[in-house]
């Protein structure tokens, strides 16, 4: 989320079936488009809540222009622990009592605990690193208010489970990580579509114009790369996701081929960077120096650089590349062989 435009929370919604009774519902979330998804059947199934006030500005005002009653919601599935795609699960729940809500099973007590969110992965490497959410009291501020009070989660998905939507159309959750443990996306067969949250990043999040708003924020490489390589053998002619445009056909296996590239750049610079310093670098000092040749995204959201980062400088850790030195000041990481 673009942590530091705290100036703007929901705008202007608007509502496209994209397929015979799937929706794209629209809002905006800073200078971004937010998406949630609505199936429609004998089960109405939500995909992400928004924002806590997403409920009441957007989702509920659309569902009675189409005639559902909040009562008919059967599913509400969080793809990810983040405040602006499951800040809303209170909201929508006073509204649809009898609504379950789920979510991937890594992620739960982050989405059903504000303050477990914050500790666990907007303020995570605050002590060690010096980086993180809490350095900026304003956008934190917004932050917490779009994460909404804590509510507990119903059910919870691992992956491969079928949502029936009626008596023809099921989805297939999928377990879809490297921005969260836990983040999920649905598939539906039949539109040879996913629905992926934020589960790919592209070479950056862009503005509502296209521009580049916020980096990639995968954290976990591995997870991450596994994530490709997953929706790159399945059958996909479309991509909607929490935040980016459309992509079609050619588009979409474009799209994967950017997240694949992004990685690989974000992999030689920081060897690069330890590299040229053999004394070890921090990850401030390795944000601030790849950070430029990675992406021209507003300065003041560099800082979220620390998620792709983090997780290559830990890779490179766990591979036995690298080495972590904790000592005096911020953690460093320096090249075994030097």
């Amino acid at each position: 989320m673009d942590a530091l435009d705290a100036s703007v929370k929901c705008g202007s919604s608007g509502i496209m079936e994209i397929f015979p009774h799937i929706h794209q519902i629209q809002s905006l979330v800073g200078d971004r488009n937010l998406f949630q998804y609505l199936f429609v059947g004998d089960n109405v199934v939500l995909l992400d809540t928004g924002a806590s006030y997403t409920p009441a500005e957007v989702i509920l005002p659309f569902l009675q222009r189409q005639g559902i009653a909040p009562s008919h919601l059967t599913l509400a599935i969080n793809t990810h622990a983040d405040a602006d795609h499951h800040g809303g699960n209170a909201a929508l729940k006073e509204s649809a009592s009898e609504m379950l809500l789920a979510c991937g099973d890594p992620d739960r007590a982050m989405i059903e605990n504000p303050d477990h969110l914050f500790a666990s992965r907007y303020n995570h490497w605050v002590a060690d690193h010096g980086i993180g959410l809490s350095r900026f009291p304003e956008a934190s501020a917004w932050v917490r208010t779009m994460a909404g009070p804590a509510h507990r989660i119903d059910l919870t998905f691992r992956g491969g489970e079928q949502i029936t939507i009626d008596g023809k159309r099921t989805l297939r959750a999928l377990h879809v990580p490297g921005h969260s443990d836990g983040h999920l996306a649905l598939y539906d067969s039949a539109n040879k579509a996913v629905f992926v949250g934020d589960a790919l990043h592209g070479n950056y999040c862009p503005t509502t114009k296209g521009e580049p708003s916020l980096p990639p924020a995968y954290f976990a490489v591995l997870a991450y790369l596994g994530t490709l390589q997953f929706l790159e053998a399945l059958e996909i002619n479309w991509i909607y996701s929490g935040h980016w445009p459309v992509y079609h056909g050619a588009a979409a296996a474009e799209f994967l081929a950017e997240c694949r590239r992004f990685v690989d750049k974000a992999s030689a610079l920081v060897m690069k960077t330890l590299e040229r310093h053999p004394e070890g670098v921090t990850l401030l000092m390795c944000i601030d120096e790849c950070g430029p040749a990675m992406g021209n995204w507003p300065a003041n959201n560099q800082w979220l650089l620390m998620y792709p980062l983090h997780g290559h400088l830990l890779y490179l850790e766990q591979q036995g590349v690298t080495k972590k030195i904790k000592g005096e000041g911020y953690s460093r990481w320096k090249l075994a062989a030097q």
